[in-house]
């Protein structure tokens, strides 16, 4: 097959490759799909359960708490009110994946489509990049490009059609279809119905093409097409979003948008989260390390060394070099714009589409060091990737740790099956995990939240309710023999149903408090 035309034939380097190409498949069992239902990837099912129950006419969130709560105030995943529906924060075209899957694989399913789409990246990029495993390699083991596109669907699904598009362009020349070249556009836009701020990529990808190649009479017809392609998309994307949600750039943006629009030195705490650490995240660079070198490599070799501006260089450029010189613009504008929700995971997905750029930038560097300085400087760069892969190492441990900590939580509430659970911090909802729509559940945070609630809702309409209230996030001491005796978030409880209900069960865990109170006979 053409596709694998140039792959190298020595059995070491094909066994390395082999072995870098299965790693997705190995994630479905370091971090297995059935225990990783907490969180943001809890709010992503049920989006796609909530499209599949509206039998895909709505991505509505089809929560079993709205008759309890029809304003959405004690949501127990992120939710957005818009007129009379509660929309979830996350993009609706992942609901429809998540709802296709489901009834056919259940959420094994995605994971496994995201693992699949994961091996499909590595290889288009590595024909890019001439099947070379040092590329592949600093990809895969040293970036967080194989776990974040994992572990988050949307982010591995929006890196697939950002490279697919990519690959269609930089494989085409100037006899290629003209059908092609729109279509590749049209595909790298695509990945903005999963991460919006994939717009920013394919648009900095057209701004150096026509730059650098425009002047060339073979090119032009390559730019024009896949600039027709962009523009398709991003006007069916904004129209749609807009006609759904009264936003071009749908909830999300909206909801982020007072953060993304600051000044940017109001900004430096959320460019040190994002790009080197944060309390419990480490950043992009903090991640990789490497990057930061290549970054600043980067703008030398480019504006020295390549001396891009000149006529001589944008002829004698690659499509790789732009498609790398592309990535590392795009970068820039990416963490001037930052959200307040940017330092969410490790490694950062906001930042995520830009990796295969610092790979393929990190490649360059490592090539001109080997030339300058032999031995010693490649030793340096190896521990530099050693520390990264450490990070890599560490982070699958610690998802799969928390992931294991969630099943645990499901058993309690498997073995307790209450009729209501009420849940102190909204992350907490992973009690209930796959089960989410058998038993509604709120957020009921302060003494405030609590009398609203049970002011509006009547409390014993329940049998049973389980309460989890966090021992991280408040200052009470739940510890000791008896954690209820100080108790001023069960005893401000007990003021409103203590009269009808009585405690029956408790466990005292190391972060949270969880008990059940039940209807008095």
């Amino acid at each position: 097959m053409s596709i694998f035309r140039g792959v190298p034939t020595s059995r070491s380097i094909r066994a390395i490759l082999i072995v870098l190409f299965c790693l997705p498949l190995l994630y479905l069992f370091l971090l297995k799909p059935k225990e990783q239902m907490y969180s943001d990837h809890l709010g992503k099912f049920i989006l796609g359960e909530s499209v599949l129950r509206n039998e895909f006419r709505s991505g509505n969130l089809n929560l079993p708490s709205r008759y309890l709560d029809p304003k959405g105030q004690f949501c127990t995943t992120e939710c957005i009110r818009i007129g009379e529906e509660l929309i979830s924060p996350f993009p609706a075209a992942l609901g429809y994946v998540y709802a296709i899957l489901l009834p056919i694989s259940g959420v094994e399913g995605v994971y496994i489509a995201s693992a699949i789409l994961l091996i499909l990246s590595f290889l288009l990029l590595s024909i890019l990049w001439d099947w070379d495993p040092l590329f592949l390699g600093i990809l895969a083991l040293t970036s967080s490009f194989l776990i974040n596109g994992y572990f988050f669907p949307d982010v591995g699904i929006a890196s697939f059609l950002f490279i697919s598009g990519s690959y269609l362009f930089l494989r085409s020349d100037p006899k290629s279809s003209f059908v092609r070249l729109i279509l590749a556009g049209f595909i790298s836009v695509l990945a903005a119905w999963f991460r919006i701020e994939s717009i920013i990529l394919p648009l900095s990808f057209i701004f150096f093409f026509w730059i650098l190649r425009f002047d060339q009479e073979g090119e032009r017809r390559r730019i024009r097409g896949f600039t027709i392609g962009y523009v398709l998309a991003i006007g069916f994307l904004f129209g749609t979003q807009w006609i759904l949600y009264g936003h071009p750039l749908g909830p999300r943006f909206y909801y982020n948008s007072p953060g993304i629009f600051m000044a940017p030195w109001k900004k430096l705490e959320i460019f040190m989260g994002l790009l080197i650490k944060s309390p419990n995240r480490i950043g992009f660079f903090g991640y990789s390390p490497l990057f930061l070198l290549a970054l600043f490599f980067g703008v030398y070799y480019f504006l020295a060394e390549r001396k891009f501006f000149s006529k001589e260089a944008r002829i004698s450029i690659s499509d790789r070099d732009c498609f790398v010189l592309s990535g590392l613009a795009a970068f820039v504008v990416l963490v001037f714009s930052a959200p307040n929700d940017g330092i969410i995971d490790w490694g950062t997905r906001y930042l995520h589409l830009s990796i295969p750029a610092f790979a393929g930038m990190s490649f360059i560097l490592f090539n001109k060091i080997r030339v300058k300085f032999g031995k010693p400087g490649i030793g340096f760069l190896v521990l530099i990737l050693l520390f990264s892969f450490y990070v890599t190492c560490l982070y699958t441990q610690i998802l799969a740790r928390y992931g294991s900590k969630t099943t645990k939580l499901n058993r309690i509430y498997l073995e307790q099956k209450p009729d209501l659970v009420v849940v102190q911090i909204m992350m907490y909802s992973q009690i209930l995990g796959k089960y989410y729509f058998e038993t509604p559940s709120v957020w009921v945070m302060r003494e405030k939240n609590i009398k609203r609630f049970f002011t509006l809702n009547d409390a014993k309409q329940f049998r049973k309710i389980m309460f989890v209230q966090s021992k991280s996030h408040f200052l009470e001491t739940l510890e000791g023999e008896d954690p209820f005796v100080e108790n001023k978030y069960y005893n401000y409880l007990m003021q409103f149903i203590g009269k009808d209900f009585e405690r029956t069960w408790f466990e005292n865990k190391e972060d949270v408090l969880i008990f059940s109170m039940e209807r008095k006979k």
